[in-house]
Parts: structure tokens; sequence; C-alpha cells
């Protein structure tokens, strides 16, 4: 597995991937499948328990996965920044397909609470 790790957007945003390896028993597969993790933490926090284990059991199915901590806090109302941190995660995985093994016909998208109402 090789993890990657980029920044997102103007804030503090970061996108981590979990990439698999290339295997010789899996000759036939020269592009995986990917999902974007969107943890849920009421725009507060992102929660770590929504994240990483996420991630892990999509890998453990076959999918690259990419988990996006993005911009939240208090004072201020961090959905526009999220949404468009999203947006451009999103778009960082279909630029980078080839450069993955990744297919960008099919990137998923899963999130929990408020990371679901980012998926949406």
């Amino acid at each position: 597995m090789k993890i990657v790790e980029l920044p997102v957007g103007g804030g503090n945003a970061v996108l981590t991937g979990y990439l698999l390896d290339a295997s010789q028993e899996f000759a036939n597969i020269t592009a995986r499948p990917a999902v974007l993790v969107l943890p849920g933490g009421g725009y507060a926090l992102c929660s770590d328990r929504e994240a990483e284990p996420i991630a892990m059991a999509y890998l453990a199915q076959g999918f690259h996965a990419f988990v996006l901590r993005y911009t939240v806090g208090t004072g201020f109302d961090p959905f526009p920044s999220a949404l468009a941190e999203a947006e451009q995660a999103l778009e960082t995985l279909r630029s980078h397909a080839a450069d993955w093994r990744l297919d960008p016909e099919r990137v998923a998208a899963v999130g929990f609470s408020v990371g679901g109402h980012l998926a949406a």
C-alpha cells in the first residue's frame, strides 16, 4: 500500500489517499475504483472513527480509498469551504487517475452525518 497526502483548497484541508499496490496475481486489473470518505463531526471536527477505519474497509474490498479532512471550526460557516474542498478532492482524484491507477468513471463518495451532507 502507498499513502499519499495532498493539501486541498486554500484552507487547512488535507486529502489522504490509500492506494493498493499492483499485483501480478491481478494482472488484469489496470485501474481500480476509488472512494472518497467524508467524515462527520458537525462541521466542528472531522471524526477519526469515520475516517481511516472506513477507508480501510473499502481498501479491503479492492478500492483505492481517500479521506478528506475538510475545513471545520467554530465562529464561521465552514460549509461553503468544505463543499469546495470536496469538489476539488474529486477533481484531484480524476486528474491523478493515471498516476494512481484508478478508474475516473468509478469514483464514489461516502459520508457520515455532516460528511453525508457534503457527499449529497
